[in-house]
């Protein structure tokens, strides 16, 4: 009886550091595609912002509107993204331009065979019609 006892002890001491690696790895999954739901959000409430508003917002407006979206979430959340608001490019017409809106997260991983932080990217471009 003692000897079966121990095999089982040594048993899952030799499969605890996979399952540990298994559960780690699922939690650092989830949380990337919860963030990268975050950061499109981030990225997307800022350009309907910026389409909205026509050539009145200015791109301060638009980072803290993608920062305060992409950021929230708390613990499983973007700890801090960084927002880039390039200018707007011409579409060929004198009257219309893509306004770019890019939202990136560095999230730090859990699991550490797993290179960290992992750069979960989104993007959304909108026409702006000035004046509108």
């Amino acid at each position: 009886m003692t000897r079966q006892r121990g095999q089982s002890l040594v048993e899952f001491a030799l499969v605890l550091p996979l399952l540990l690696f298994l559960l780690a790895g699922g939690t650092d999954l989830a949380r990337a595609y919860f963030v990268g739901i975050q950061v499109a959000d981030g990225a997307r409430q800022a350009a309907l912002y910026a389409s909205e508003n026509g050539a009145t917002y200015t791109y301060a407006q638009l980072k803290e509107i993608a920062k305060n979206n992409a950021s929230g979430g708390g613990i499983l959340g973007c700890p801090a993204a960084s927002v880039s608001v390039t200018a707007g490019s011409s579409t060929g017409s004198s009257t219309l331009y893509d306004q770019p809106v890019t939202v990136v997260c560095e999230l730090p991983m859990l699991t550490p065979l797993i290179p960290s932080p992992v750069a979960i990217r989104a993007t959304a471009k909108v026409l702006i019609v000035p004046g509108s």
